[in-house]
């Protein structure tokens, strides 16, 4: 602060925004402390991703861009530039928004956070191979060694010495043969047998073979201990590093053998193998050399061969292939039933139900095990005589096994040529865990190295918090308590943590400082809030705001200076409780030397911030103005901040004057196992509006979306979902149909559109194709559709612009020359309606179409419910894939919304309030009591505290994440919870009811 108490930068100088015109911002001028903590709010819709991502990110990563080569520029995406008249202070930019992490299987958690690298590194420089057979420890040999150990084992045994040439080799091996002639090893062993080289046996050249070479036979003792080291020398040499000795004759008697000797138990022919690499010398499970490589299951040298370092492999799922309510002669194999020989399957069926006497009436539910596992499985190798009609009359038979439905089914699947057909039975499908590696996704040879008594596969199936701990007794012999203090959890519990125990010596010597980085990027992971996940977790099942909250983790990580961030919403799906803990990691990377440029709604961090700029007052053309740039003060104090009014408390989210109580109809989870749900019993009043609350990883989507949404679309809406493991739901005969209104994308391509999605592009289209000089001119509703041939415009097929690939510069869009963007040709745009073309519609915004469309009921309530649900700014033809994913969760309950009623509909909503400003909640709050209301139940995930307190019912999950949640911490009203003892939601909620 300076002498007046005033927020100045941080030595760091401005960032100078003039004449920021990009999307709805109206010309807009602000200046940006530099190395501070800024927060950009208004109302959804008012400008701030246009500032913040579309403006100051997308500028600072041109500059960037520019500043390398044009070689380095074609593998970059180039950005077009923002519409601005300049930006001065401008550092390198980093945008952290709320986009998916990657789609690809094999990215992890710690392979995302650059903690799998380290962890590589690590097990390659101080692990511990053991033998995957025995579990004994396995080490490379020198020739000493390989010696003593002979003459340990060996004493007094006649033996031979062998050195494996060949291992699994095709060729004829002449040559080989020669040259080991010729240096004197005349005698071995070829694929197992006996063999003389200068007379070797012809090998045939497209099979494979083993060859070995006897190096020499001597009885081991005293006297020969040179003879046998020169020999093991040969043997390692000409055998890449391997050597076996093979017991020949046992000791004579009355030989004296020396103390300690165990030659005695070894048995004559008994082979030994050695290797100066990593083996063992009971199994001879010889390792590769212990690179970091080898610890990475994308590398075939690590991973599990049979399911390639992936972990699981698609299988047909029993829940999804039968309907075991059905019988054979109903039907009861699906995919059977939708395949075009569904009559030869059942045909099939049939006929072994006869042959073993197996009813075909009965659902397959009920038939003993016997039975249905030779339905499912086959016969084995017992022949039936199936008999076949054809259409015309003819018969056939065969007389072969019944290879089972799941035999069948695989076979198809890999057999196939046709694309259709792999498509439909890919939905009968779903990933299970390799049965070789179970899970684990390294082969065994890697899975049997330990550091500190933990393999890489443990430490990866534990939790960010237990891995921490390992870590740290790795390093320091126990947890540090004052890491966890500053976390606010008590190290957990786990056989990971039991087994680890402290490096010492060389291994804490070369460890240290990777440990040390390991370390660092576990306790950052922890203080976003991601403490619950485990590091093997895939990338591609994580929400927008664990995606998000990783990456920033892993900036943090990298502890770059001077570089400004752009965040979009980091508290999204994070609780109240672990709101501070994110909000001091944001501070970090501010007191590294870094801009912080945060997107964000909540209460909390917009305290917090060092610098607030506000934008509006209202969203899409009523928006786009600058109100407030300075500290919190400025903006409590100005009139026309909504954001401000809520904040100074001039406006507030009323307590509901009249909850709904439960009337005794429940709709009941029982018994619900999935994840770290451990057997609970969930119940969901009918016709209120219930939050499903906890802390981040508490098992909310575990329940809500993983269970409940696949057993009622499943049994109501007749979808094949398969919901996870719980006993049963009850209730649900109450019910007539549910809707799941999540936040992936309601369009992939830049033709989907809010008006075409909701339906109210029908009725416009239908309405533009009825005025007089359409029907002069014969155009139908398609006419007036930018996605097919008629009225649209050829030259842009519709998209109103063109790509231009620029090759070593950004492709660039340029308006069409010919409709001048507008999408449709000259003769369509001759058509209006009250005065306007179907362009001049498109471009309006939901709230202004509201009112243009007042006189036809149909499209006016469609376009009425998305300006009720907090979406009256968005344009009509605006793009499907620039919407974020509360817009496109809120375009889904907007289309729902306006659809007429079923007599009892379940409504099943993801942190709706995501993307949106205290108004707009407040405004989604309304929707929601009205769906409530008109007799409906309402569910939602949420940790949005004012929803929480809106809502009739509060089931309450936790305590913690992860393994310390999945338990029923509390179920009731948000007044009960309020005063619940142990419950981190009703801590929060005293300060709201």
């Amino acid at each position: 602060m300076d002498e007046n108490g005033a927020i100045s930068p941080r030595n760091d100088g401005w960032i100078v925004v003039k004449g920021a015109r990009t999307h709805n911002l109206q010309n807009v001028d602000v200046s940006i402390p530099r190395g501070r903590f800024v927060v950009i709010s208004g109302v959804s819709g008012s400008g701030k991703s246009s500032l913040a991502f579309d403006t100051l990110y997308a500028e600072g990563q041109r500059r960037y861009v520019e500043s390398l080569s044009s070689y380095a520029r074609q593998f970059l995406g180039q950005m077009k530039k923002p519409d601005c008249d300049s930006i001065e202070g401008l550092s390198p930019a980093i945008s952290i928004d709320q986009k998916q992490g990657s789609h690809n299987p094999r990215s992890t958690v710690a392979t995302t956070t650059e903690i799998q690298d380290y962890l590589r590194l690590l097990f390659a420089r101080v692990g511990q191979p053991h033998c995957p057979e025995c579990g004994d420890e396995v080490a490379r040999r020198t020739v000493q060694e390989i010696v003593d150990d002979a003459v340990w084992r060996l004493e007094g045994h006649a033996i031979a010495i062998w050195s494996p040439v060949v291992r699994n080799r095709k060729g004829t091996h002449s040559d080989l043969f020669r040259q080991l002639s010729e240096q004197g090893y005349l005698n071995g062993k070829v694929n197992g047998r006996e063999a003389e080289f200068e007379k070797p046996p012809e090998l045939e050249k497209n099979l494979r073979h083993d060859i070995d070479v006897r190096i020499d036979r001597l009885r081991v003792g005293k006297s020969a201990r040179q003879r046998l080291t020169e020999a093991v020398e040969a043997g390692l040499i000409l055998g890449g590093g391997t050597v076996a000795l093979e017991s020949l004759e046992s000791p004579k008697k009355g030989i004296e053998l020396q103390e300690g000797s165990i030659s005695l138990e070894t048995d004559v022919g008994d082979t030994i193998p050695y290797s100066e690499e990593f083996a063992c010398p009971t199994h001879g499970a010889f390792m590769p050399e212990m690179t970091p490589r080898v610890f990475s299951f994308n590398n075939p040298l690590g991973a599990c061969p049979s399911c390639q370092g992936l972990g699981v492999h698609r299988a047909f799922s029993p829940t999804l292939v039968l309907n075991e309510t059905r019988s054979v002669e109903e039907g009861c194999v699906k995919p059977f039933q939708s395949s075009m020989m569904a009559g030869w399957y059942r045909s099939q069926m049939r006929q072994v139900c006869d042959h073993y006497n197996i009813s075909v009436d009965t659902p397959i539910n009920e038939l003993d095990d016997d039975g249905r596992d030779i339905l499912l499985n086959g016969s084995g190798s017992t022949d039936i005589n199936f008999i076949f009609e054809s259409k015309k009359g003819s018969m056939y038979q065969m007389v072969k096994p019944w290879e089972g439905v799941f035999n069948r089914l695989k076979r198809t699947y890999q057999d196939t040529q046709s694309d259709r057909t792999r498509n439909r039975l890919q939905s009968f499908m779903t990933d299970e865990k390799c049965p070789d590696c179970n899970g684990e996704k390294l082969n065994p040879a890697v899975r049997a190295v330990t550091v500190g008594g933990v393999s890489l596969p443990n430490l990866s199936n534990c939790s960010v918090l237990e891995a921490l701990a390992v870590v740290q007794t790795w390093g320091l012999g126990k947890p540090l308590s004052e890491t966890w203090e500053k976390v606010g959890r008590e190290p957990p519990d786990g056989p990971a943590i039991s087994a680890a125990f402290p490096l010492i010596g060389r291994d804490i010597f070369i460890a240290r400082e990777v440990l040390k980085e390991v370390e660092s990027r576990l306790r950052f992971l922890a203080l976003v809030g991601l403490d619950y996940l485990t590091l093997e977790r895939r990338s591609n099942t994580l929400s927008g705001g664990e995606s998000q909250r990783i990456r920033l983790a892993t900036q943090i990580g990298t502890r770059l200076t001077g570089v400004t961030y752009v965040l979009d919403e980091p508290s999204i799906g994070l609780h109240a409780r672990d709101n501070e803990r994110l909000l001091s990691t944001l501070r970090e990377l501010c007191d590294l030397g870094n801009t912080l440029l945060v997107v964000e709604h909540d209460e909390a961090t917009l305290r917090q911030a060092d610098w607030l700029i506000d934008l509006g007052p209202g969203a899409g053309k009523e928006g786009g103005k600058l109100l407030v740039s300075g500290p919190l003060e400025d903006l409590l104090e100005h009139g026309e901040s909504v954001t401000g009014a809520y904040l100074a408390g001039r406006r507030e989210i009323p307590i509901p004057a009249n909850r709904i109580e439960p009337n005794g109809e429940w709709l009941t989870v029982h018994g619900a196992t999935l994840n770290n749900l451990k057997s609970i019993d969930a119940k969901f009043p009918l016709g209120c509006m219930v939050a499903v609350t906890g802390v981040s990883g508490s098992g909310k989507s575990s329940l809500v979306s993983d269970i409940l949404a696949p057993v009622l679309l499943r049994d109501l809406n007749g979808s094949e979902s398969s919901p996870g493991a719980h006993e049963k739901v009850s209730g649900a005969d109450e019910i007539d149909k549910v809707i799941v209104i999540d936040q992936s994308p309601i369009g992939r391509t830049p033709r989907s559109n809010a008006a075409t999605y909701t339906g109210a592009f029908d009725g416009i289209r239908k309405l533009f194709s009825e005025t007089t000089l359409s029907r002069e001119r014969g155009y139908k509703p398609g006419h007036f559709s930018f996605n097919v041939r008629g009225g649209r415009c050829e030259a842009c097929k519709g998209a109103g612009a063109v790509k231009m690939e620029m090759h070593f510069l950004a492709d660039v869009w340029v308006t069409c020359d010919i409709c001048s963007g507008t999408r449709y040709t000259r003769e369509t745009l001759e058509v209006t309606w009250k005065g306007r073309t179907i362009h001049d519609v498109l471009e309006m915004s939901a709230a202004e179409g509201a009112i243009f469309f007042a006189s036809h009921s149909k499209i006016h309530r469609i376009l009425q419910t998305i300006v009720d649900v907090g979406l009256g700014y968005i344009r009509l033809g605006q793009p499907a894939t620039t919407l974020s994913g509360g817009e496109a969760q809120r375009v889904k309950l907007a289309t729902q919304l306006h659809r007429p009623a079923n007599r009892h509909t379940v409504y099943l909503l993801d942190e709706p309030t995501t993307g949106l400003a205290l108004s707009d909640v407040q405004q989604l709050i309304e929707v929601l009591h009205r769906i409530r209301s008109n007799g409906h139940t309402v569910i939602i995930i949420e940790h949005h505290m004012d929803v929480i307190k809106s809502a009739d019912w509060i089931v309450d999950l936790g305590p913690e994440g992860g393994e310390g949640g999945g338990e029923i911490v509390a179920q009731g009203t948000p007044e009960e919870i309020s005063n619940h003892p142990t419950s981190y939601t009703g801590h929060h909620l005293q300060t709201v009811v």
